[in-house]
C-alpha cells in the first residue's frame, strides 16, 4: 500500500478548481500532481507519455468544448488504473457516470466529509486487484449486475437491486434498507417503486415495497410478511399488508 497517492482535477470553473484542490490538500495521504480548466488540456498531458497517470481523477462532466466522459474515452486505449470521482452540479449524468466505473458521483456545493468518504473508497478500490477499470467505456462495460440510483442530502448513492431488502415511504421521504445498510432519501414512494423492476419488487402497503426473494413467510390470510436478512435475536421483520395489496401478494407468492 501506498504512502500517499497522485490526483489530478479537471474543472472548468476556478473557484471550484481551488476549493476542490484546497480540501484535498489537506490530507497528508495525498498529493497535488496537475489541476486542468478543460478536458483538452488534461487529455494531453495525460497521453502525452511524458508525465505519471494520477491515482485519483477528480472530474467535472459539463465543460466547454469537450465534457469528462469524452476525456476518458479518449484515455481509455491507455488503459489507466486511476479512480475517478465524478464531481459535478448535474444529477442527470449519475447513472452514466458509474457505467464508467466511477468511485464516487458527488454533486456541486462539495461537502468535505462526502469528498473524504469518497476519497477513502477510491483508495480501498486502487488496493483491490479485482477491481474494476475505472475509464471503460460504458458500452464495453453492460450493466450485468442492475441498480438504481438514489440522492442522499448532496450525494448520490448507487444501490444494487439485490442488495434491497425493503423500502418504507413516509411523506416525501424514503427509507431504503439494504444488506449493507439504510438510506434516507426525500422522494416519494411512488416514484422509487416506478424505479424498481415489478417482477422482483411489490408493494404490499401504502408504506411499503419488498423484494420478493427477501419473503421468508406469509400470514395464511396474507396481512403480513416476514423478510430474511432483517432477523434480529433469531425473529425476522414482519411487515404488514394492506387490503387492496393482499390479491397481487397472494398471486405473486402462489404462483
Amino acid at each position: 500500500m501506498k504512502m500517499t497517492y497522485r490526483f489530478i482535477v479537471v474543472e472548468d470553473v476556478e473557484l471550484q478548481r481551488q476549493h476542490i484542490t484546497g480540501l484535498l490538500q489537506s490530507r497528508l495521504d495525498l498529493e497535488f500532481q496537475a489541476a486542468f480548466e478543460n478536458a483538452q488540456e488534461a487529455y494531453q498531458y495525460l497521453a502525452s507519455g511524458q508525465n505519471p497517470m494520477p491515482d485519483l481523477l477528480f472530474l467535472d462532466v459539463e465543460m466547454p468544448e469537450a465534457n469528462g466522459f469524452s476525456l476518458l474515452e479518449s484515455l481509455r486505449r491507455l488503459e489507466p488504473s486511476f479512480r475517478v470521482i465524478f464531481v459535478t452540479a448535474f444529477p442527470e449524468y449519475a447513472i452514466k457516470g458509474y457505467e464508467y466505473n466511477a468511485s464516487a458521483y458527488l454533486l456541486k456545493p462539495v461537502e468535505p466529509d462526502k469528498l473524504f468518504r469518497a476519497v477513502d473508497k477510491a483508495i480501498r478500490e486502487l488496493n483491490t486487484p479485482t477491481a474494476p477499470a475505472p475509464a471503460a467505456s460504458a458500452a464495453s462495460t453492460p450493466a450485468s449486475r442492475p441498480f438504481i440510483m438514489i440522492k442522499v442530502k448532496q450525494m448520490l448513492i448507487k444501490l444494487w437491486l439485490d442488495d434491497i431488502i425493503y423500502c418504507e415511504g413516509a411523506n416525501v421521504n424514503v427509507r431504503m434498507v439494504t444488506s449493507s445498510g439504510e438510506y434516507l432519501t426525500r422522494e416519494r414512494l411512488k416514484h422509487i417503486e416506478q424505479q424498481l423492476p415489478a417482477d422482483r419488487f411489490l408493494r404490499i402497503h401504502d408504506s411499503f415495497i419488498v423484494n420478493l426473494e427477501d419473503v421468508k413467510g406469509f400470514a395464511s390470510n396474507f396481512t403480513t410478511v416476514e423478510l430474511m436478512r432483517t432477523e434480529v435475536k433469531g425473529k425476522a421483520l414482519s411487515l404488514p399488508v394492506g387490503p387492496k395489496y393482499r390479491q397481487v401478494l397472494k398471486e405473486k407468492l402462489q404462483g
